[in-house]
């Protein structure tokens, strides 16, 4: 699972109740939701992308993945 914040359109904010409730169907776990509009949670990634395009959603960041080599690996 991965980590994502979700911002919601400003046109849906007296619905914003409704719009996580349908969120949690389709599979995502919330753990905060802003009356102003952002929902922090967590996904699998074909959730995510599922829910990316939905017309309720202004903006859908999600955690990348990093890896950093150990000290005194050589920098490639």
């Amino acid at each position: 699972m991965k980590q994502i914040v979700i911002t919601v359109s400003a046109y849906y904010l007296d619905r914003l109740d409704v719009v996580a409730e349908n969120l949690r169907e389709e599979g995502v776990t919330i753990t905060r939701l802003y009356e102003f509009g952002v929902i922090i949670g967590y996904a699998e990634e074909t959730t995510i992308d599922k829910i990316r395009h939905r017309k309720e959603i202004a903006s859908l960041r999600d955690e990348k993945e990093a890896e950093i080599p150990p000290p005194g690996e050589d920098i490639q």
